[in-house]
């Protein structure tokens, strides 16, 4: 079983969304420039909010980055379809806070 089909196998849309609200008003203080870079790149609002929140900046180079987590694959290449889009928030949800 490859990274991507065990985090969509654990993807519960429910959590992630009362997950992703959790960073509503820290989102707020985000710098709107990284906010639409991100959305430049085409990721989703909701990643995008979640990962700006905890990374900051940061969060736009490590989208790139082979992270071994997800199967040595960058978070960049979850963003091709909805299932992968899905497995990247279980994973984003897995991550160490």
């Amino acid at each position: 079983m490859s990274m991507k089909e065990l985090y969509l196998a654990e993807f519960n849309q429910c959590s992630w969304d009362s997950f992703v609200l959790l960073f509503e008003e820290a989102y707020l203080n985000v710098d709107s420039t990284w906010a639409e870079c991100a959305e430049q790149r085409g990721i989703p609002a909701d990643i995008s909010k979640v990962l700006l929140c905890e990374m900051g900046e940061y969060a736009l180079r490590w989208m790139d980055m082979k992270v071994p987590a997800l199967g040595d694959e960058s978070p960049a290449s979850y963003l091709g379809n909805k299932e992968d889009m899905n497995a990247l928030r279980a994973a984003i949800m897995r991550m160490p806070r």
